[in-house]
């Protein structure tokens, strides 16, 4: 299985959930990734 990514917007100048909204904070966008992935893994 592939890891979950969120693509960066150059517009918006962020990571773009997939709820749409938009994560300025590197760290916050990294903990969020790691979070769906682990969330993935036990599904």
């Amino acid at each position: 299985m592939g890891s979950v990514t969120l693509p960066y917007s150059i517009i918006r100048r962020g990571w773009v959930a997939p709820s749409g909204d938009v994560i300025r904070n590197p760290l916050k966008a990294q903990r969020l990734v790691e979070l769906m992935n682990s969330k993935k893994v036990a599904v």
